[in-house]
């Protein structure tokens, strides 16, 4: 091994059970599904939202539909 990390992964299957074989690789850091928690993109992620259903509400299409 070089000590270099290979992977970082926040987001699993079946959450909150991540599979062992993920856990055992000593280059792959795993987070709790906390990539996005930054003030930055918590704020861009609420005005999403608020533009959405503005948008909704005027009958305009959606930024992201889904």
């Amino acid at each position: 091994m070089s000590g270099r990390l290979s992977a970082g992964l926040d987001v699993f299957v079946h959450e909150p059970h991540v599979p062992e074989a993920l856990r055992a690789l000593p280059n792959v850091v795993l987070t709790p599904h906390i990539g996005s928690a930054t003030v930055e993109t918590r704020a861009a992620m609420t005005a999403l939202v608020v533009e959405n259903v503005l948008a909704f509400e005027r009958g305009a299409p959606l930024l992201t539909p889904v």
